[in-house]
């Protein structure tokens, strides 16, 4: 097999590294593709990805995590990639184990609902997983205007049985803490700086397109944002309800017409479900507001997309809720706890808490430096007015989230921007 001087595979290595370890026949004719070269196939820029497939239509994904010192380098501001030694990052094989575990227990959980692991060798840092390609990055998706309605049911209900199953709703507190220490990831507080502290929200670090500077400052000298930044990152940090994907925004899930997968679990760790929550509302929102900026659809089909995407993020918590208070009733007699739960309370309290996560999630993608595509794609000029409109809906959750009650509250609040 065929290694550079990081111990990492060369694209030639693959197809000897996947026959030696029997996901192929010996005698196959291997196609190997690298997904750093196609654009809309990976975001990450720490692990070598694979597409390799033999000529009767067998396929796999193969990920390396990149050895140190070299990893990959996004430009985000440029759009471009490089090769670098240094950029504070610190990789970690646990980061792997984790990623591994927790796509297996979220199949536990809901099959289906990640791909399939089918090899795990910690020597060389490699998955070997179920090729999704033939689905599509739920952003770019979002970004062509393409509708999933069966999206909703799958990742609502996932988010209930995730929740339930993996905290203290059905699990005794000597068993979940069981359940913590093996899920215990090194890279779970990757996020803190790019959301808790480098944020537009309360820091000047990171430079935006012109005229934003008025409004951010309502934000980076507001005490009450400072205040809500600090809770949820206090939160965020101490907070071990559930296992949550940390990352979960649209580009880490994958989608087709009757197929919808989570991804890249590789941040993953307990702490509050109203991360996920968030950083998903987040993105669906940085959708909606990015076509008051895009100047090559009509009028009329922005509206009706926009339209979709209100129904959409009701759905999904209307699902969610559905789905819990459904699991509350199935086992209640079997805890406690659960015979005492005040539910509407309780999905009240994860609602606003959501909402809140929201506000400091798309604040984190509206930076030159960490932009989400939807804004990406739009010539820089056009980006200024869904960016403050991002920054109006952020100052909004952020001081005031306690005021919403129901999902739709939110949903009337992006409504009234058109």
């Amino acid at each position: 097999m065929t290694y550079d001087s990081y111990g990492n595979l060369t694209v030639a290595g693959v197809a000897d590294y996947l026959k030696e370890k029997e996901i192929f026949s010996a005698d196959a004719n291997l196609t190997v593709v690298d997904l750093h070269a196609v654009k809309e196939s990976i975001e990450g820029f720490v692990n070598l990805i694979y597409h390799v497939y033999d000529q009767s239509g067998k396929s796999v994904i193969m990920k390396q995590m990149l050895s140190m010192p070299r990893f990959r380098i996004e430009d985000e501001k440029n759009n471009t990639v490089a090769d670098g030694t240094d950029a504070g990052w610190t990789l970690d094989l646990g980061r792997m184990r984790s990623e591994i575990a927790t796509l297996i227990f979220w199949n536990s959980v809901y099959p289906g609902i990640s791909p399939e692991i089918y090899l795990f060798d910690e020597a060389n840092r490699i998955i070997v997983m179920e090729d999704l390609m033939d689905l599509s990055l739920l952003r770019f998706e979002l970004c062509r205007m393409v509708k999933h309605n069966h999206f909703t049911d799958k990742i609502g209900a996932f988010f209930a049985r995730n929740l339930f199953y993996s905290s203290n709703l059905h699990l005794t507190n000597y068993k979940k803490s069981e359940v913590e220490r093996f899920f215990v990831n090194p890279e779970y507080t990757a996020l803190v700086p790019f959301l808790f502290h480098e944020n537009i929200g309360v820091s000047w670090e990171r430079e935006m397109v012109p005229g934003t500077n008025e409004k951010r400052a309502e934000l980076v000298d507001n005490p009450q944002i400072k205040a809500e930044f600090q809770r949820l990152e206090n939160k965020f940090m101490n907070d071990k309800e559930c296992l949550i994907h940390t990352d979960l925004h649209s580009s880490n899930i994958m989608i087709s017409a009757a197929d919808v997968r989570i991804i890249d679990g590789e941040f993953a760790g307990f702490g509050p479900l109203a991360q996920d929550f968030g950083r998903l509302t987040a993105s669906l929102t940085l959708n909606y507001i990015s076509w008051f900026g895009d100047e090559t659809r009509t009028a009329a089909e922005k509206a009706d997309f926009q339209s979709y995407l209100l129904d959409t993020i009701t759905d999904l918590y209307t699902t969610f809720q559905n789905e819990f208070r459904q699991l509350v009733e199935t086992h209640r007699e079997e805890s406690y706890s659960l015979k005492t739960l005040d539910v509407d309370a309780y999905l009240i309290d994860q609602l606003q808490n959501a909402l809140s996560y929201t506000g400091v999630n798309v604040m984190s993608r509206l930076a030159n430096r960490g932009i989400c595509y939807d804004l990406l794609r739009l010539p820089e000029p056009n980006r200024l007015v869904p960016t403050l409109l991002g920054l109006e809906i952020s100052k909004e959750l952020l001081q005031n989230h306690g005021n919403y009650i129901n999902i739709t509250d939110y949903t009337q609040l992006l409504k009234k921007l058109g």
